[in-house]
């Protein structure tokens, strides 16, 4: 048979798969971040295949979606843009894969799991290399070999006759060509490029499986799939150094790539009960719709995980996932606060319950708290598994209560074997079994969750380290700097002592020796200020009623700086605000700095505000103790005023470093009010938007003491 009339066969017959071009459409809006939800719903809405497959997720029972979702434009809205992406692909995609059931003998197991692996790695290699659209190589590594399925579907019994004499797969491609004139890289290249495919992509399936010598000469797309190809086999580690010509990715860093996507597929294939020595395929066969469907659910999630750039958003991000993955109604979370020995309460800011959850903590002590029990055993516990030897804390009735579900289920957060806190599913006896019966995908679950709070812990604790490491050499250079110069300062302020007593009084010299004399003392006054920025003069904690303070500063400052340059300023204070223990002469020199400094921005006029407010959500009730944590509260300074460029921003509480272009100011005000406000055992942190407006926000505990730190600033 040649290879013509193999194609012309393939071409007449039914069994010709069809890759929709919407779904290229609709990859391509997803990775456009200006794509809008309506644009996104008209181009699924085109593909009438499309539509009724995920109108098949939305009225699943096993997503579980609430009753308004019942349109694809709240289905996209609701199940976000990563999910739908990832449906669109792996829902096309198994239709190809369930072409493999004419013929029994082929592995349909190790073939999904050799293409969704190369899948995998095809798109991070290219975003290593830059390319602005890794999914398009992911549907190439996806669909690589979908020749193979082609050929098996329409000659099965040619396919049977060459699975029982071919046993590698140089073997197998020397018995395609023999028995079709042609092998799976041409057929799944032809089918490229029947789809209208991107031409590069076409010929980087069709030279696959050429040698690593040819391929040198070839165009990255074609690189970057042999070596995908490659390193989604079993023998990849041994192989990297063959293809390592291929590219400018160090060997490390393919190994890594390789070691990660291993763990990847394997630990999604475990998740799903996916035995890839199975021998019996027919059950994964009969499922393997539905279980695609999961991996692209949880893949959507993950790829949300990672992409959140905080706790709220990654606790958020888990919420949603284990809404639509377990069925799970609400999840309150309780995260390790180390420095206190607590599990502090967190839950989504849309939950009724949040203010409540949100002012609970669950001291390390109360062994008799299922939380606390699941943190310290990083095991499951399910508080509808009745323990005879246990008695229900006081606070596992509240947090029960509070779920308004029969019970709690409670999952370890955890990354690299480090404790991170617990999530806590409200369920009942049926929930409570799906999750048992999915302890693995929930383990997976939970623990990317916590790798992805550890990796932002991480960066906010090294983001820390550095700026104090940076604040500290600053404060030590002064220190010697104000000793090297106090030094001679005194020696020359000797002297001109001694040569004024030399002369007469009505000498000349006089007059010039006052002018030095005074000059002297403005340098040991510039001294003065740099000492305040090193070490701040903190000189006591007392209880200080902060709206008072900001009151009284507020308006000797409307007189003298802020009335003459036309600017407005307002106060506004929250009158549950309690009074803290704190330094009130530190607290004045924070204010007016920061006050002086935003007028300073106002050049023709303006609005200063200043505000304070209790953080009812820090205080913490520790429940079990009948105990009470009595928090925080803020204080902002804002203006608006032009706002500060970003890249001063970065640097904004570092001396020397001034906002005001053009003047001669010497940098320290914000530096000094940085300093203060550590040794007051606080935060600041600034927010600015170009032309907007900046706001200094302080946040201060309410019970402080000078020995204390907490290490947030």
């Amino acid at each position: 048979m040649t290879q013509k009339n193999i194609f012309e066969k393939i071409k007449q017959s039914k069994n010709l798969p069809q890759l929709p071009q919407v779904m290229l459409r609709l990859i391509k809006a997803c990775n456009n971040e200006k794509t809008s939800i309506e644009e996104l719903t008209g181009i699924i809405s085109t593909d009438p295949s499309l539509v009724s497959r995920l109108l098949q997720i939305i009225g699943s029972p096993y997503v579980n979606l609430p009753k308004e979702v019942n349109s694809i434009k709240t289905a996209v809205v609701y199940l976000g843009i990563d999910t739908i992406r990832n449906i669109a692909i792996s829902t096309s995609a198994m239709h190809f894969f369930k072409m493999s059931k004419a013929v029994k003998a082929f592995d349909t197991i190790r073939f999904w799991y050799h293409s969704y692996k190369c899948a995998v790695i095809a798109r991070h290699v290219a975003e290593e290399n830059g390319y602005s659209s890794p999914d398009e190589f992911f549907l190439a590594g996806l669909l690589h070999d979908i020749g193979r399925l082609v050929l098996i579907q329409n000659f099965p019994e040619d396919y049977k006759t060459i699975l029982e004499t071919a046993t590698t797969e140089k073997q197998i491609l020397l018995s395609e060509i023999k028995t079709f004139d042609t092998d799976s890289p041409q057929v799944s290249a032809w089918l490229f490029s029947q789809w209208n495919l991107n031409p590069l992509i076409s010929d980087a399936v069709l030279f696959i499986n050429e040698s690593t010598e040819q391929i040198e000469s070839a165009l990255s797309h074609v690189k970057i799939l042999y070596i995908s190809n490659i390193l989604a086999n079993a023998d990849a580690i041994e192989k990297i150094p063959e293809v390592l010509t291929l590219t400018d990715i160090p060997q490390q860093r393919l190994e890594q790539i390789a070691i990660s996507a291993e763990e990847e597929v394997a630990t999604i294939s475990k998740s799903l009960g996916i035995n890839l020595n199975e021998t019996e395929k027919s059950i994964y066969e009969d499922s393997i719709t539905a279980e695609i469907k999961d991996l692209a659910l949880f893949f959507g999630t993950l790829q949300n995980l990672l992409q959140a750039k905080d706790v709220e958003s990654v606790l958020d991000v888990t919420q949603h996932g284990l809404k639509i993955l377990f069925h799970v109604p609400r999840v309150f979370y309780f995260l390790l606060d180390e420095k206190k020995s607590i599990l502090t309460g967190f839950c989504s800011s849309q939950d009724k319950s949040h203010k409540i959850i949100r002012s609970i903590a669950i001291p390390l002590s109360g062994r008799s708290s299922l939380p606390v029990t699941c943190m310290h055993e990083q095991a499951v516990q399910n508080s509808l598994k009745k323990d005879d030897s246990r008695k229900p804390a006081i606070s596992d009735h509240q947090i029960i209560r509070l779920l308004e579900t029969e019970g709690m289920y409670c999952v370890p957060i955890y990354s690299s074997d480090k404790a991170l806190g617990v999530m806590v599913l409200g369920v009942d006896e049926k929930t409570a079994q799906d999750l048992d019966n999915n302890k693995s995908l929930m383990k997976l679950f939970s623990k990317q969750a916590g790798v992805c709070l550890q990796s932002i812990r991480f960066y906010n604790d090294y983001a820390l380290h550095i700026h104090e490491k940076k604040m500290e050499a600053y404060a030590t250079l002064t220190d010697k700097v104000i000793h090297e110069i106090n030094n001679p300062i005194s020696i020359i302020k000797n002297y001109i002592e001694t040569l004024g007593l030399k002369l007469p009084d009505k000498h000349p010299a006089q007059t010039e020796l006052s002018v030095i004399g005074e000059e002297m003392s403005r340098v040991a006054g510039l001294l003065d200020r740099l000492r305040s920025f090193s070490r701040p003069r903190i000189e006591g904690f007392e209880l200080v009623d902060m709206n008072q303070l900001c009151q009284s500063i507020l308006e000797i400052l409307k007189k003298s700086i802020l009335m003459p340059k036309q600017i407005e300023a307002a106060l506004s204070v929250d009158p549950e605000l309690p009074k803290i223990k704190t330094d009130p002469n530190g607290l004045k020199q924070i204010l007016i700095n920061l006050i002086k400094n935003a007028s300073e921005a106002l050049d023709k006029g303006g609005k200063i505000m200043v505000s304070t407010r209790f953080l009812a959500e820090s205080a913490k009730i520790m429940i079990d103790e009948k105990k009470r944590i009595p928090g925080s509260i803020e204080i902002e300074v804002s203006d608006d005023g032009p706002g500060i460029d970003e890249k001063i921003r970065e640097t904004l509480f570092e001396p020397y470093i001034t906002t005001k272009a053009g003047t001669s100011t010497s940098g320290l005000g914000l530096s000094i009010v940085h300093s203060i406000v550590k040794e007051l055992n606080g935060r600041i942190r600034c927010l600015s938007e170009k032309g907007k407006g900046t706001r200094f926000i302080i946040t201060l505990p309410v019970n402080s003491s000078k020995k204390q730190s907490d290490g947030h600033l």
